[in-house]
């Protein structure tokens, strides 16, 4: 990780020092195009000005008078030439509106040819004075500008126009912004006019360079102290900022690390722990997390569903022999009473008893049914068995009781538990018949829904009080049961919420039980078992 971040900071520096580079490079060519065209500008002035010196006839005499009559017999010729307000022939008025209308100059020169004295002005002198030609050395940041007669085209000599050293700093200042330069101008005949900003080395920078149109040379360069200087101090700032960030995640990690394998030992031990025996223990989520928290949850989960399934197998087991019971109790000599019971069949037979032959048959076949040890049955089998036992009901009261059951072909080999249905039915016949009535009846319905199975047990019996209705209902919401270690025998074995547990016990989740009831109204059983 300190490898990474000293990298990043290695790559951050760089990129900062190629971004400074490029902006000052992007920059240079800015400046070098944007003093170009100020030079191109202010060239294009002075050949102006130099040009209106010499504008007509007029003028060019004024220039010439000047040159070869002295000072007194110069002003005594103005008087007598000028003829119009318009046409100025005077020199010294000429230059002096020069200088008025143009910030930018300095100064005027006038070479003529075939002259040995040259006329000089600045703006502190306006008027000038005529010094010796092999004296005269134009001044730096001056342009030469050609003049010739407009008539004649015959050249007439040379005027130098001088700038002032500041006209190009506003432009260049604007354009630069906060990155030094050094800027230089140089006439065509390799004449430094202008140098702004820094001295720097001509063979140690990269230098931009600029051309006139008319051969002027414009050369920028970009200190490289400049972007070095710069990049050093961004990379302090970064370098001191990854190593207050590597302190920083050092301590976090090292404290991180530490609580994470204190939780991993805690874990640890603790499952050490159980698996030694100690069924009861959980996993102490109170100071894991993360991850850690997530596995100490899902393993404290996975041992309460392991304690319920064996919890719920327990309960199976009991729930099966409470069911088992009676069957248990008549175990005596089970062949002894088939053959007592076939043995009384067969006389009632002989005896032309035919319903009496058929009664003891039912009887016997539920005998053998309840002593069998099987835990599980179909669907079909179960409602046989329900049929066997209303049919020997309905024989003691033949007239007012009646029974019906009906399955769908498709869900008589459903498997559920053995003696789930029969206590509803035997529930209905010892409390539920009205004996003062002659249209008693029970039936159940097994349909086969969309993704569900549907059992419907109803009678019309007499019903139940609300308060007990209550009761039951609050039973069977239940989805967890408590039972004594041991077994009671006086804990009712066969009943309603016996048939619930069992139920929940085979099925879960995929089991739900409703119950309606009214006094005088009969009971209504609504299962559903929904499908894998």
């Amino acid at each position: 990780m300190i490898v990474v971040i000293a990298s990043f900071a290695i790559m951050l520096s760089y990129a900062d020092w190629d971004s400074r580079e490029k902006e000052a490079q992007r920059v240079a060519e800015r400046v070098t195009t944007r003093t170009v065209s100020e030079v191109e500008y202010y060239h294009r002035e002075s050949t102006q000005l130099a040009q209106s010196l010499v504008e007509n006839q007029a003028r060019i005499e004024g220039i010439y008078k000047y040159f070869s009559l002295s000072t007194p017999d110069y002003f005594y010729w103005q008087l007598e030439r000028k003829t119009s307000p318009y046409i100025s022939v005077s020199l010294y008025e000429n230059i002096d509106d020069l200088y008025v209308r143009n910030d930018f100059v300095t100064g005027v020169a006038i070479v003529l040819q075939d002259y040995k004295e040259v006329y000089v002005s600045t703006r502190e002198k306006r008027s000038g004075e005529k010094i010796p030609a092999e004296d005269f050395k134009p001044t730096a940041n001056s342009f030469a500008i050609p003049v010739s007669d407009p008539v004649s085209d015959k050249d007439l000599g040379v005027i130098y126009i001088s700038l002032s050293p500041d006209v190009l700093h506003g432009a260049i200042d604007n354009t630069r912004g906060h990155i030094p330069m050094a800027v230089t101008v140089t006439s065509p005949f390799e004449t430094e006019m202008f140098h702004i900003g820094e001295k720097v080395s001509a063979e140690r920078e990269n230098w931009f360079v600029g051309v006139t149109s008319h051969g002027y040379q414009v050369r920028v360069a970009v200190p490289k102290n400049f972007v070095l200087t710069g990049t050093l101090t961004s990379s302090a700032v970064i370098i001191g900022l990854s190593i207050l960030f590597i302190i920083i995640l050092y301590v976090t990690l090292r404290q991180t690390f530490s609580n994470y394998q204190k939780q991993v030992v805690d874990l640890v031990d603790s499952i050490e722990v159980i698996a030694q025996g100690e069924e009861g223990l959980r996993i102490d989520t109170s100071e894991k997390d993360q991850e850690l928290l997530l596995i100490a949850e899902t393993t404290n989960d996975m041992l309460d569903r392991l304690e319920k399934n064996i919890h719920d197998i327990y309960q199976l087991e009991l729930s099966q022999k409470d069911a088992n019971m009676r069957a248990l109790q008549a175990q005596i000599n089970p062949h002894f009473m088939y053959n007592t019971l076939e043995f009384l069949r067969m006389y009632a037979v002989m005896q032309s008893q035919d319903e009496l032959a058929d009664i003891i048959y039912e009887f016997s076949s539920l005998l053998r049914n309840n002593i069998s040890d099987e835990r599980e049955t179909t669907l079909k089998q179960e409602l046989e068995f329900c049929r066997k036992y209303s049919y020997l009901c309905m024989v003691r009261y033949p007239k007012s009781i009646a029974y019906g059951f009906k399955i769908a072909p498709e869900l008589e080999e459903m498997r559920i538990p053995k003696f789930t249905l029969q206590p509803l039915v035997e529930n209905y016949f010892a409390h539920g018949v009205d004996h003062r009535r002659t249209d008693n009846v029970i039936s159940i319905k097994a349909l086969k829904g969309q993704g569900f199975v549907e059992i419907l047990v109803e009678d019309n019996g007499r019903g139940m009080p609300a308060e007990k209705l209550a009761s039951l209902q609050e039973k069977l919401a239940q989805r967890s049961f408590e039972h004594e270690a041991s077994y009671s025998g006086e804990r009712q074995s066969i009943g309603i919420v016996n048939v619930h547990e069992r139920f929940v016990l085979y099925f879960g989740d995929r089991y739900q039980i409703s119950v309606e009831s009214a006094e005088q109204e009969g009971v209504r059983y609504h299962i559903t078992i929904q499908d894998e």
